[in-house]
């Protein structure tokens, strides 16, 4: 057991007794079948057989920020505890905020046995106000999770990247939509379904694009080009891709997330009026972005069962 700081800053040290119970039940609980989290030792970490753990000593940091239309730029940037999406802290303005870890793909049951999912999820504060104060029209929104740091070696696997919303019932309905369209899912590949749970009638597949940690700004290029109106309606935008940058600190392991997000992306894509100016359509009361992390070892046996297949062991 670590000293564990007070509020004041001070240092308490456990009680010996304390100590020794904590110890045997932790002997008795890794040598039960099936029960038992990793435990992180100097200099790496034992051979494990569960799912990756996050380190919760360490809080992550997120930020979220776009620009107003008079083109100063509203950011708001918190650490906080690792939490759950009702563990909100008001960030300012409409926005509330959250840090996830654990479950599964967008809880839908996909995804590796050994992953861990990260999150980084807002909520409107007030649910009949805009979720970005003032927004510019064509503005980007930024959002960003650092300092995700696991109790062994791990590493993002990029092609999970999803952009998750979900949107007021009301609003679905007044749109002559049924109450299934509630969620939508942006996602890195086309091909990402979630087991079937993700198609063209309920998200993007393939907006996120994925970019190298080292690699410049993309131009900015279009998903979807603008389309046609149904009749007596007006015009549709065109939709910019997204971008999902991952990057990871060389002597810690620390993993981060920088995703920026066209404005026009938090419009549902069955919006019968295909609006993107700010104030036109329903925007969703919560989004989330989110990805899988791989412990090494997973990613090492992986390696290991497709180079046998190969050589045909």
């Amino acid at each position: 057991m670590h000293p564990r700081p007070t509020e004041s800053g001070r240092v308490t040290r456990w009680p010996a007794t304390l100590a020794l119970l904590v110890l045997a039940w932790c002997v008795a609980v890794s040598s039960a079948p099936g029960i038992g989290a990793p435990v992180a030792a100097a200099g790496g970490l034992a051979s494990q057989a569960g799912p990756l753990f996050i380190d919760d000593r360490f809080e992550p940091t997120i930020s979220i920020s776009w620009e107003r239309r008079d083109g100063s730029r509203v950011e708001f940037r918190q650490t906080m505890p690792w939490g759950s999406k009702t563990d909100l802290v008001h960030l300012g303005h409409n926005v509330q905020a959250f840090a996830a870890v654990g479950g599964t793909r967008i809880d839908l049951q996909q995804g590796h046995p050994l992953g861990s999912v990260v999150r980084v999820g807002f909520y409107k504060k007030d649910a009949g106000e805009p979720f970005f104060a003032d927004i510019k029209p064509g503005s980007i929104v930024e959002v960003a999770l650092e300092g995700v740091r696991f109790i062994e070696p791990a590493t993002a696997t990029r092609a999970t990247a999803l952009h998750h919303l979900q949107y007021a019932l009301e609003d679905v309905l007044n749109c002559g939509l049924d109450g299934s369209a509630i969620d939508q899912y942006n996602t890195a590949t086309g091909s990402d379904s979630l087991g079937g749970s993700v198609t063209a009638e309920n998200g993007r597949p393939g907006v996120l694009r994925i970019i190298d940690a080292d690699a410049p700004a993309p131009a900015a290029q279009t998903f979807r080009p603008e389309r046609q109106p149904a009749e007596g309606r007006v015009g549709g935008p065109q939709e910019r891709f997204a971008t999902v940058r991952f990057t990871q600190d060389a002597q810690t392991g620390a993993i981060g997330m920088h995703t920026t997000l066209p404005y026009e992306l938090f419009r549902h894509v069955r919006d019968p009026w295909l609006r993107a100016e700010p104030g036109t359509f329903f925007e969703p009361t919560h989004f989330h972005v989110e990805f899988e992390s791989l412990p090494a070892r997973a990613i090492l046996e992986r390696d290991a069962a497709t180079a046998g297949a190969s050589a045909g062991l």
